[in-house]
């Protein structure tokens, strides 16, 4: 019942997470790419085409991975196969030496976009591959068209690697701030969605989150089993033994919830001593089962506390809705079954 908060919070920050590499997959491939396919056109006067040939080759597949992402939506495919055009890219403009021999320059950004694009363990071992075939290029000159410096090469390296760590600090640090806020959301999140004497979902969820719920996932929850629980004579209870009691009776009533329900079932404290329980893919027969199943249990165990053994029966009202729009009048006719169920002398399923 709990794991519905951390699910909604866990998926909101996921969610971020995806844009954020969206945005990152968009400007590589648009504006990388556009960049790339224009440098072609400028280098098409060059005595070689091997760079037109080189920044057309990969400006086209920029667009053709975006291409599929927008098809699919498989985003860590289309970031997969990004990375992988990166580092291609990067080693061919370096073999080729590019405009006016100025390729080292332009590989700087790319480890940096293999960070956003892969995540920190995946991007800091693409890097390190990375890093590892630049260094076996540029260290033996006769495998290169291009004509590098020793001194270029030697500060090249040292700095693709100072990059190469910074980003890594940098989003390391990055993605364990995200997480401990994530966390702290969460437990925000758990506070104000919980009640905290019985450890359930409150009224606020179900309005704020699990409407979202069955607006975003129908097919998770409908047919919804919607059914109202409230505790027999519990303000005579209260009276006789006093609130501290009456509370140890609400927190039996929810272990009972927590016990004889499932894990997708959602216990709700609806306020005072009355309940509200939602059950995902279940009918109105299967339904009135499960409220006929939770109030034999609850008047076949009496409640015990201290010195104090009284019984403990509560009255049902049972309904079931099919879609989304019928979920707020389904809460409705539960609550007039459950007065019917009171009427017709308690300890009963209506």
């Amino acid at each position: 019942m709990q794991s519905a908060l951390r699910l909604d919070t866990g998926k909101h920050a996921r969610q971020i997470d995806a844009s954020r590499r969206i945005y990152i997959l968009s400007f590589v491939s648009y504006i990388a790419g556009a960049v790339m396919v224009l440098f072609g056109f400028i280098s098409l006067d060059a005595s070689s085409l091997l760079l037109p040939g080189i920044l057309f080759t990969g400006g086209s597949l920029f667009f053709i991975n975006i291409l599929f992402f927008h098809l699919t939506k498989q985003l860590d495919r289309a970031c997969q196969i990004e990375a992988i055009l990166v580092a291609i890219f990067v080693l061919a403009l370096i073999y080729h030496g590019g405009h006016n021999n100025t390729a080292l320059y332009w590989a700087f950004p790319f480890p940096a976009i293999l960070f956003g694009l892969l995540g920190v363990r995946k991007a800091l071992i693409s890097n390190g591959i990375l890093m590892l075939l630049l260094g076996l290029l540029l260290l033996q000159p006769d495998l290169l068209q291009a004509d590098y410096k020793e001194s270029e090469v030697s500060r090249f390296l040292a700095s693709m690697l100072i990059v190469i760590i910074v980003c890594w600090i940098n989003d390391h640090f990055r993605e364990r701030s995200h997480e401990a806020m994530s966390e702290l959301q969460k437990s925000k999140d758990m506070e104000a969605n919980t009640d905290p004497l019985t450890q359930l979902v409150n009224r606020r969820y179900i309005e704020a989150n699990f409407a979202q719920q069955l607006h975003n996932y129908p097919q998770h929850y409908f047919p919804l089993g919607v059914v109202m629980c409230d505790i027999d004579h519990f303000k005579d209870f209260n009276d006789q033994y006093g609130h501290d009691v009456g509370d140890e009776v609400l927190k039996t009533v929810a272990d009972i919830f927590r016990s004889h329900l499932r894990p997708q079932d959602i216990a709700c404290r609806n306020g005072g001593e009355e309940f509200l329980l939602l059950l995902p893919q279940t009918g109105l027969s299967q339904s009135r089962a499960v409220a006929e199943k939770i109030r034999a249990i609850m008047a076949n165990q009496p409640f015990l506390f201290g010195s104090i053994q009284a019984p403990i029966t509560a009255s049902f009202g049972v309904t079931a809705c099919d879609e989304q729009s019928e979920f707020q009048a389904a809460i409705k006719t539960a609550d007039q079954q459950l007065y019917q169920a009171k009427a017709k002398g308690r300890n009963q399923v209506q």
